[in-house]
């Protein structure tokens, strides 16, 4: 009896990591973020509660072009929500609701290769992975996010905090976070981006010259095979912006503004 006692002890000790993670705990502290664009369209993200204050954070570019926002708790109870700081080259940004003493997760800085993580999406869709890259810029897990998971809590077996998903790279399969350090540069002021007029009759100013420059197409074509996703992704709007300029969809004007915006997301301020 003496011996399987230990041996019990022993299973759990070395077992007990991968038990700890509770999902319920990491749902209490998941809201749905409910956002109108400027537009009129309603998309749906996450947020994780850091704070027992209402304090939240999220991905940035689930609220970038927000004209309302609601956010709602594991009970489904719905809150207006304030914005707060961000960070736009790091897709972070802090959210608050009006409610104290509210369930939140703890956060840890600790992160190991191979660690086993978990991501909740506000659907309460829950994935399991491992922690395959780790450096300044972010981590990356070995499993793909769905839609709706970005700004959704990484936890570790301990229910802890570790990052935010921010996207998936469906060519590797595998999916980008923000790590808990990465919070500290969230210091910028949210501003709502400028609502795009669309031409009216006014305006005649569809001149589509920039997608026929040969320096630049020159260019396109070296970065054509580039396994970078941003430039891929760079690419692929470029060649849709001037789809829309020549059909008088958009006006060169708003096209240059979405390229522009599309830049600094994707590669910062340079």
């Amino acid at each position: 009896m003496k011996h399987i006692l230990i041996i019990l002890m022993l299973t759990i000790s070395i077992y007990g990591d991968a038990i700890k993670f509770n999902v319920n705990d990491a749902k209490k502290s998941t809201y749905t973020l409910k956002v109108t664009s400027l537009d009129g369209t309603q998309g749906f993200g996450t947020a994780v509660a850091i704070a027992d204050n209402g304090k939240l954070i999220t991905a940035y570019h689930n609220i970038s072009d927000a004209k309302l926002i609601t956010a709602i708790d594991y009970k489904g109870n719905e809150y207006s929500v304030t914005m707060g700081k961000i960070s736009f080259i790091n897709d972070l940004a802090y959210l608050y609701v009006d409610t104290k003493n509210n369930y939140y997760s703890k956060m840890s800085h600790s992160l190991n290769l191979a660690d086993e993580v978990y991501v909740l999406s506000y659907d309460n869709f829950l994935l399991k992975g491992m922690l395959s890259h780790i450096s300044d810029a972010g981590i990356i897990i070995n499993i793909e996010i769905r839609k709706g998971t970005s700004g959704g809590g990484i936890f570790n077996t301990n229910n802890e905090l570790v990052a935010i998903a921010l996207r998936k790279d469906i060519l590797d399969k595998t999916s980008f976070g923000a790590t808990i350090n990465m919070l500290s540069t969230i210091t910028e002021p949210y501003e709502l981006l400028k609502e795009l007029k669309h031409s009216d009759g006014n305006s005649d100013n569809y001149d589509t010259s920039f997608c026929e420059n040969k320096e630049q197409l020159a260019v396109w074509k070296k970065l054509s095979k580039n396994s970078d996703t941003r430039i891929q992704e760079y690419h692929a709007l470029f060649i849709g912006l001037c789809k829309k300029v020549s059909n008088k969809d958009l006006t060169t004007e708003e096209a240059q503004f979405i390229f522009e915006d599309c830049r600094l997301r994707l590669f910062g301020k340079q």
